[in-house]
């Protein structure tokens, strides 16, 4: 249009169609995020339905059914064996797409996408903004798909409404469904079993093209949850996948952090700390002060507000009263991820792992996170090198759960982060596993200067790493003082199925 209607030159109108592209993208993003995965394909397929509509309405602009005729001009002269530079642009721009892939997957902005799109709360604790991230890409890729576009009309010599049609839109979101989102080859491989064999090899068969791409799609959907490509990867990793990865306290560097136990101000300060959800009072009046560079437990019966206190810690719940400060600076109003870079680290109760990345990558995101802290760096050591050699071909999906908490709790640490929240660490470990977080939880307090806040049902455990120790019950601190008093409480021991010893 800007070209034929306008005058414009091919550089102008090429560049109107990235900007174009990207401003729609952003505008479609805000409301399209709110969902994931193949929702997100369906939800975007509105546009299909819509864009169509809207070319044919502003026909002062676009000739509406009319079209508009494109002159290819020097781009259709062969330059050498019938190929034109068209043709070399539409290849370069498709070789561009499948090395630009690639390389981000394999990068660390690849992998602050990947995790944004599939766990937003775990992106969060590391600094990560899902929203901004999902809608940077969002725009990125309708930028890319809007310099493609520019390539179209040149090479068919015409371009109307009647060429966005909802059948395309839909082959291209079956494309990704049958081939494996998430995987380079996998549209490719979609493209080739849905276009190229009904249109192509079955010729004859391809007024029921419609059909065959729900029957494949629906049949690789139940067989091949993962896609071709991504069940044929899983397949090959999962020997890799089943093995012992053996992870132990030393594994880890662990230099010393600022806000240690010389501070006297508290690392967190609690101070009338209510939220209700409805009737339910999860917090009632919470009062706490956790000291710097010392281990406080958290120990209470299942409900009594444990996880609540956590999550508005970390900015996951807005109090409905009081207030929460970290080192004296109150994070009412902060995201999730704006706690995490004033140095807050936490896990969750059941480990956030991420399947598409290898154990070295779920680990390592840590280290690149610890980047996004004021004065942050990732961490470096020899030790940090040899684990990854060990972990970084070796896929998730099949490891202990165990193992799976520990990779968690060591990428936790590598953050940087001086205060880590653990959310029932010792959960679904083996003597030995619980063996090797004590020792941990005792490294990071003496070595590092850390502040922990442990909550945990293992209270041999908590008794043993707690300098101090905190019970709820029904969202109140009911008793706070050492193991020893605690342990004493009458208030606190009744609570307890099997008396507390020191």
């Amino acid at each position: 249009m800007a070209l034929s209607m306008h005058g414009l030159s091919w550089i102008a109108a090429v560049s109107l169609a990235t900007l174009g592209g990207a401003i729609a993208g952003l505008i479609y993003a805000i409301p399209a995020l709110r969902v994931q995965g193949y929702y997100l394909g369906f939800v975007t397929l509105s546009v299909a339905m819509v864009f169509p509509e809207l070319l044919f309405s502003l026909d002062r602009y676009t000739n509406g059914i009319n079209g508009i005729s494109v002159p290819a001009g020097a781009w259709k002269q062969p330059l050498f064996f019938g190929i034109t530079p068209l043709s070399l642009a539409a290849t370069g721009l498709a070789c561009l797409a499948v090395a630009g892939h690639l390389v981000i997957r394999r990068s660390a902005v690849g992998r602050k996408v990947r995790i944004a799109g599939v766990s937003p709360e775990s992106a969060q604790t590391l600094g990560i903004r899902p929203g901004v991230v999902r809608s940077a890409v969002f725009c990125a890729v309708a930028a890319l798909t809007g310099l493609a576009g520019a390539l179209y009309p040149p090479i068919v010599g015409f371009v109307s409404p009647a060429a966005f049609h909802l059948e395309l839109s839909i082959l291209i979101f079956l494309v990704v469904i049958v081939g494996g989102r998430g995987q380079i080859f996998g549209p490719l491989a979609g493209v080739y079993l849905l276009h190229l064999l009904p249109n192509v090899l079955l010729v004859q068969f391809v007024d029921y093209r419609l059909l065959a791409y729900g029957v494949v799609a629906l049949l690789v959907m139940l067989l091949m949850p993962d896609g071709l490509i991504g069940s044929l990867e899983r397949r090959f990793r999962g020997a890799a996948a089943g093995k012992d990865i053996q992870l132990a306290p030393d594994d880890l560097p662990l230099p010393t952090v600022s806000g240690g136990g010389g501070e006297r101000q508290p690392a967190i300060s609690i101070r009338g700390a209510s939220k209700s959800f409805g009737a339910v009072r999860a917090l009632d009046n919470v009062d706490l002060d956790i000291p710097a560079g010392r281990i406080v437990g958290l120990v209470g019966a299942n409900g009594s507000g444990k996880t609540s206190l956590i999550n508005a810690i970390t900015g996951f719940s807005r109090l409905s009263a009081g207030s929460i400060a970290v080192r004296g600076e109150p994070i009412a109003g902060r995201s999730p991820a704006s706690v995490a870079r004033m140095g807050v680290g936490r896990t969750f109760q059941t480990p956030r792992i991420f399947n598409s990345l290898t154990a070295w990558e779920n680990i390592g995101i840590g280290a690149e996170a610890a980047r996004h802290r004021p004065g942050g760096s990732g961490a470096a050591d020899e030790r940090l090198s040899g684990l990854r050699e060990r972990l970084d071909h070796i896929g998730t999906e099949r490891i202990p759960h165990g193992q799976r908490r520990s990779i968690e709790v060591l990428r936790v640490i590598l953050t940087g982060a001086d205060i880590i929240l653990l959310d029932e660490p010792a959960a679904g470990l083996s003597r030995e596993e619980r063996g090797q977080l004590e020792v941990l939880l005792r490294r990071l307090r003496n070595e590092s200067g850390r502040t922990i806040l442990l909550v945990e049902h293992d209270l041999a455990l908590v008794w043993r790493v707690a300098d101090a120790v905190a019970v709820m019950e029904g969202g109140r601190i009911v008793a706070m003082g050492t193991p020893q008093e605690v342990a004493s409480n009458p208030e606190a021991r009744k609570l307890f199925i099997e008396p507390v010893h020191a």
